[in-house]
């Protein structure tokens, strides 16, 4: 009957293809790609003698299938089950006496056996996101929804439609996200992005990804300006982002460069508004989307036009910048190393051009996102060989500090006269927190010595002074131009109080008497260490007195820094601080007041 439905195990498999894989690759259980005359697998490890197809073994028309395979397997396991049902039966008498029945080890090999060879050859099919045979998702269960659901902290709350801002009012926050969120991660392409905002404000017909980009670039633009949880800004960036997941199923779709820039704007967004995203958890998602589609290497350069290999090495970059600032502030591990990359960094200038360039708006947001990228890539080396690569510590360990030290103060040293000062402060937040990870105690190197110490007591004041002067100082004056700042910048905060805690109660009277300790010793031919910032002690100061008068400053100053954070994401920043460091301030101020009059501004 037509209607009738057909047994299951009675269906006839009629899909049947060649086992493609040759001999040694399936011994070796390696992938094979099935190129002829010899796989690229034997023709990069010189077998190519032993590269022989599993077909060549038996006459033309009579090659072995991977269905008729699993088959006859499938056939010899029935049999095989049959005749031990079989043997089961004959014994019930005896078996009913044991307390269990077990089977032996020699038949438990031989069953694992034929298991392992049974299944084996499904290694050799591999359907995944990129393939051409994926048709997408037959359940309810679709890529937005797994992406969402597993990157999510708490429900967004539910809200009326919210409309777009005039034009007037759009372009503002657009100009405000280009100049400080784009110029250090240009995810998107300029030109089709404003085309996207052509197709919403002129109305044309808007693609879904019109609407993502456009509302989620209006989205950071307006959460990287609010200053409180729940203030304008934040309702504002709020609403943008549940307008724009209205369209995740259309945009958050594997297998497309879109998606990815997708991720990145929203792992932008959650780096500004953490209670709802995990920017971590976003961060590897965009990083395994962009490891399928093969974005961490660089295709042939016949292969696609100029246009698309700038776009890959954009988004690569991107999701690299991200996954090494996140992974370093969390203290885990990276998504991926950079040993499995191999792409070439965008925006290469020419040298003659460079100063011209240079003095273009495009030509700025680029060279700010190339600093930014040399800067990750100095800290993915160094957190990768300090803290990922083993546990045991190295002989010479300040040997390789200075090193690092050394390659990140000349990144410093060599950024653009051209780069505003905000940005450079911004950089310089960067280069401070960077030697202070580096010169804290590691797996490689356990034992801090008190140079180093000495050494991040004098940055971290360094530090302490510029972010004060950035977030509390610049909102006091009117100033609202502010970098890129967001909740892994609060962390940062919190690990650099943290240390100057730490070394000043290791060791507070020698940090204070102004003493500077030796280096510890290296081979004469390494890189020297780095020179302790110089203090101009007042006329008739002691040393002492003066640098607990510092020391109780930056408190302070750090202080203020997590209470404006604090307010911001809603977060006890502050309290916490205060009640850690309250023994160690009530003695330094006794020693500074004592001498020095003390005045914080």
């Amino acid at each position: 009957m037509a209607g009738s439905p057909v047994p299951l195990h009675s269906v006839q498999l009629k899909v049947s293809r060649p086992v493609a894989a040759c001999t040694r690759c399936r011994n070796a259980k390696i992938k094979c790609d099935g190129k002829l005359p010899v796989c690229s697998s034997c023709e990069k490890n010189g077998r190519a003698a032993e590269c022989i197809s599993p077909n060549d073994l038996y006459p033309r028309g009579k090659e072995r299938s991977y269905v008729a395979t699993l088959e006859s397997r499938l056939k010899f396991l029935e049999a095989k089950l049959a005749e031990i049902r079989k043997t089961k039966a004959d014994h019930v008498a005896t078996e009913e006496k044991k307390t269990g029945t077990q089977l032996t080890r020699a038949q438990k090999l031989k069953e694992a056996t034929i298991i392992d060879d049974l299944v084996s050859d499904f290694g050799f099919l591999s359907v995944n996101a990129t393939s051409r045979d994926f048709y997408g998702f037959t359940s309810a269960m679709s890529y937005d929804r797994l992406i969402l659901w597993s990157c999510s902290r708490e429900p967004l709350p539910s809200s009326r439609p919210v409309e777009l801002p005039p034009r007037h009012e759009a372009t503002v926050l657009l100009n405000h996200y280009f100049k400080i969120v784009f110029s250090l991660l240009p995810v998107l392409d300029e030109t089709a992005f404003y085309r996207s905002v052509d197709n919403l404000y002129g109305g044309r017909h808007a693609e879904p990804n019109d609407h993502w980009v456009v509302r989620m670039a209006l989205a950071i633009s307006c959460a990287s300006k609010s200053t409180h949880k729940g203030d304008c800004y934040h309702r504002q960036g709020l609403g943008h982002v549940c307008e724009a997941l209205k369209y995740a199923r259309e945009v958050l779709h594997p297998g497309s460069i879109s998606s990815v820039q997708a991720l990145v704007l929203l792992a932008e967004y959650s780096a500004l508004e953490t209670s709802y995203f995990d920017t971590w958890e976003l961060v590897g998602a965009a990083s395994r989307a962009m490891i399928d589609l093969g974005l961490h290497q660089d295709p042939p350069t016949r292969a696609i036009s100029k246009y698309e290999l700038e776009l890959r090495r954009r988004v690569f970059y991107c999701v690299y910048s991200l996954d090494r600032a996140t992974s370093i502030v969390q203290a885990r591990a990276f998504s991926f190393s950079d040993d499995s990359t191999k792409v070439k960094v965008p925006y290469i200038q020419r040298e003659g051009v460079q100063q011209a360039v240079q003095l273009s708006s495009r030509g700025q947001f680029h060279g700010s996102a190339l600093n930014l990228i040399r800067m990750r890539q100095i800290q993915s080396k160094w957190y990768t060989d300090l803290y990922q690569s083993g546990r045991r510590p190295w002989d010479d360990g300040y040997g390789y500090i200075w090193i690092q030290c050394d390659t990140m103060a000349q990144w410093f040293n060599n950024l653009e006269s051209t780069t505003s000062p905000t940005l450079r402060n911004y950089f310089e937040l960067d280069l401070l927190q960077s030697y202070v990870y580096v010169l804290s105690p590691s797996p490689r190197v356990p034992v801090m010595q008190p140079f180093a110490a000495k050494l991040i007591f004098e940055y971290v004041i360094r530090y302490a002074s510029i972010m004060h002067s950035l977030i509390c100082v610049s909102r006091t004056d009117g100033q609202t131009e502010l970098p890129f700042l967001t909740f892994h910048d609060a962390m940062r905060v919190n690990m650099m109080a943290q240390r100057f805690l730490d070394v000043l109660r290791r060791d507070t009277e020698s940090l204070l008497s102004g003493y500077i300790p030796p280096p510890p010793a290296v081979d004469e031919n390494q890189t020297n260490p780095p020179t302790i910032p110089t203090v101009a002690y007042p006329r008739g100061e002691r040393p002492a007195k003066f640098n607990a008068s510092r020391s109780v400053n930056c408190i302070k100053q750090l202080t203020e820094c997590l209470k404006r954070f604090g307010a911001r994401w809603a977060q006890p920043l502050q309290e916490r601080f205060e009640k850690e460091s309250a023994p160690l301030l009530n003695e330094l101020e006794q020693q500074a007041y004592s001498y020095y009059p003390f005045t914080f501004q």
